[in-house]
């Protein structure tokens, strides 16, 4: 069934001639006739006598004008409410990070807020995936690519990490610099936990004879305890190379040197706020680019609480 061929039997029904039914849709008498003759022989049925004084409605057209009637009041309904559409939209963007991703949107945040226009961002901290499907969150940054068709990834860019060691450890532990660091400093590392860092923790499990017996979930934690001479430890190289207080000793490492993708579910990526999110945060990260990477030099940083 076609809407337009329901619009001519309301327009005729309306105005009782084909003259009337025509001017009300802005079309010929000529061609509302032929259209209207059509539907009637594609229904067969008459649904209107031709009578010298106007239409007058058999009793198929009786039964299908207040259909017909219907169907544009709801129309006309819809029509009066399109305007208020708009700002009926999404305006509040949620999106789950963790604490390293929260950092790279927060430094940047003069730049993010300026991308975002009246959008409101709220960053959500979280390790594990998050459930798309109940609409509890609209975008997710992770490195990880998502495991069925109903979400899309989209890379934003790297992120790559390095092993640092504060100033004063450094100073009085010189093997910091060479291959015994393994075994000759102490180190601090991540709870045995696959949500926190485990990629992290495997590089170290290589590396080290012992497991740190000092270890965190959190990459401020671990900032602050590296800054505070306990040992040496892995940080993403754009917190670590700011921070006054620590020296890169090794890296950016490859083997942690991972892309970043925003996630997003198929539908809700249709929502006007979340676009322009998923553009203001991709921005943000072309332009950490090259500290993200560790390609500038350390400027100061103060350590997180």
């Amino acid at each position: 069934m076609n809407w337009d061929d329901l619009k001519l039997v309301d327009a005729a029904a309306r105005a009782r001639s084909l003259s009337g039914a025509a001017k009300a849709l802005d079309i010929s008498q000529p061609q509302l006739s032929r259209r209207l003759k059509a539907f009637e022989d594609r229904v067969g049925a008459r649904l209107f006598d031709r009578t010298p004084s106007g239409l007058k409605p058999t009793e198929a057209g009786l039964r299908l004008i207040p259909l017909a009637a219907d169907m544009r009041q709801r129309a006309d309904a819809a029509a009066r409410i399109m305007p208020d559409l708009a700002g009926a939209s999404l305006r509040v963007v949620r999106v789950a990070v963790d604490e390293v991703r929260a950092r790279v949107l927060t430094d940047m945040y003069p730049l993010l807020d300026d991308r975002l226009k009246d959008i409101e961002l709220e960053l959500i901290s979280s390790h594990s995936h998050v459930d798309h499907q109940s609409r509890s969150i609209e975008l997710q940054i992770r490195n990880c690519l998502p495991e069925t068709d109903t979400l899309i990834a989209r890379k934003i860019g790297d992120l790559a990490y390095g092993v640092y060691a504060s100033k004063t450890y450094a100073a009085a532990h010189p093997s910091v610099f060479e291959e015994a660091r393994y075994t000759a400093c102490s180190w601090l590392g991540f709870t045995p936990d696959d949500l926190w860092y485990p990629a992290h923790n495997r590089w170290l499990a290589e590396r080290l004879p012992a497991p740190p017996r000092l270890r965190t979930n959190t990459m401020t934690t671990m900032m602050n305890m590296i800054a505070s001479g306990s040992g040496l430890g892995l940080l993403p190289v754009f917190m670590g190379d700011r921070h006054p207080d620590l020296l890169r000793v090794m890296g950016p490492l490859p083997e942690l040197t991972n892309p970043e993708h925003i996630i997003v579910h198929r539908d809700v990526r249709r929502e006007p706020a979340v676009r322009l999110a998923i553009d203001a945060i991709s921005d943000v990260y072309r332009h950490m680019t090259p500290h993200l990477l560790g390609l500038q030099s350390q400027v100061k940083m103060t350590a997180a609480e």
